[in-house]
């Protein structure tokens, strides 16, 4: 008896502390998808795809004075993926992190994490993807009066590691190594630049004694001038490739963010990743962005997400209209437009072919029923041509004439159950 009231007067006390260190939040996403063109252009004849994912998330979240962590659970399955009476678990760990606190300015985060910069366009979460991006690393922050910077590592090895005592062969398709650095300041009270370079090392899988380092930099800069919000961010990549090829790729992007109306918000902008040249195949000139978005950058049909193997190594210039309607306090339209072209040349049966490839449009429509639940649905066509057809499938052709569509609609649950 005293030991229980005793439990209950110290449950009193420290509760209230207790729970304003630790939080407990999900995510549950189910979402429905209708494709008829998604990626990859129709053929005739061939009927529409459609399914239901979902993803499901618990996160575990504790601060306390010099230490935080975060611990995220994941299940991500299609509906009826399995068996009713059968059981395949599938429970992953999404993020396991801890970030010690050695003082105000100065912080390290070791473990399973997300990298979340600037525009996402090099280092994103990439949250459409239902098992969305993480890394495993240390990351070291550290805030000065000039500007914030961090530093990033990771050295990763296969599950068989733990048995392995000579050599560090890694033969899954990832970085072996990742190094990076990121360091952004206020250069005035309108404008901010961020300054990112990234050196990731592959290993060659026909010699995995060779390990072939590639460097991305990148230039992130944004200001406010008069009623324009802008933004520039050109990049160059270098180094070699997995196969050992040298690289010189470049990368470009820049828009404008105004207010056309009241309850109206319109981009426009222009992005260009260098591709191949097929006069000079010493060097990879295709640029290759391969932490960052796709879905959220390249138009929601997701034609362009691997760009050297999707663009067939010839790049991609995409100009772009973006255009943010809110119709009320709790309801966003979006109308988006894209153009696509290849960079570089791009030869077909001997004949250089036209670089334009297609038009996209993708309508959205984003509604808040409450705090912790939004209802997201979308509808998108892509206008393909006759360069589309061989840059996308190749020999297997889709057809420019077939209708291409696709079609969602999801909810995103994210209560805080703590």
């Amino acid at each position: 008896m005293k030991k229980a009231t005793g439990l209950l007067v110290f449950l009193i006390i420290y509760m209230p502390s207790l729970m304003a260190q630790f939080s407990i939040s999900a995510d549950i996403s189910p979402r429905a998808e209708l494709r008829h063109g998604y990626r990859v252009l129709p053929q005739e004849n061939e009927k529409a795809a459609g399914h239901v994912s979902q993803r499901t998330r618990l996160n575990l979240t504790f601060k306390k004075e010099n230490i935080r962590t975060h611990i995220a659970f994941q299940d991500v399955r299609i509906w009826g993926q399995e068996p009713q009476k059968q059981n395949h678990p599938s429970l992953a760990i999404h993020q396991a992190w801890a970030e010690l606190l050695f003082s105000d300015s100065l912080s390290l985060k070791i473990g399973r994490q997300e990298l979340r910069y600037d525009n996402q366009r090099f280092f994103a979460i990439n949250d459409w993807n239902q098992n969305a991006q993480k890394h495993d690393m240390a990351l070291l922050k550290y805030i000065s009066p000039a500007g914030e910077i961090h530093f990033g590592t990771a050295f990763n090895q296969p599950p068989g590691a733990f048995q392995q005592n000579f050599f560090t062969d890694y033969n899954i398709n990832n970085y072996k190594y990742m190094n990076f650095v990121w360091f952004n300041t206020a250069l005035n009270s309108d404008a901010n630049l961020s300054l990112l370079g990234i050196a990731d090392g592959y290993e060659n899988q026909d010699n995995p004694q060779l390990l072939y380092v590639r460097g991305t930099w990148s230039a992130y800069l944004t200001w406010q001038l008069n009623e324009f919000d802008l933004m520039v961010n050109p990049g160059f990549q270098h180094g070699k490739t997995a196969g050992g090829q040298d690289i010189s790729a470049l990368y470009f992007r820049a828009e404008a963010t105004t207010t056309l109306a009241d309850n109206v918000n319109s981009t426009l902008g222009l992005e260009i990743l260098s591709g191949n040249d097929p006069e000079d195949p010493s060097k990879f000139k295709a640029f290759d962005p391969t932490h960052g978005a796709g879905h959220s950058e390249s138009g929601l049909m997701d034609y362009f997400l691997n760009y050297p193997a999707h663009t067939r190594g010839a790049g991609l210039v995409n100009p772009y209209l973006k255009n943010k309607v809110t119709l009320s306090d709790n309801t966003t339209l979006g109308a988006d437009l894209h153009l696509f072209f290849i960079q570089n040349d791009f030869i077909y049966q001997d004949e250089t072919i036209s670089k334009y490839l297609g038009t996209e449009i993708d309508l959205t429509l984003n509604y808040r029923f409450n705090d912790f639940t939004r209802i997201i649905g979308g509808f998108s066509w892509m206008f393909g041509s006759e360069s589309m057809e061989i840059i996308n499938r190749g020999a297997t052709r889709g057809s420019k004439d077939e209708p291409a569509y696709f079609a969602y609609i999801m909810l995103r649950i994210r209560p805080k159950f703590l």
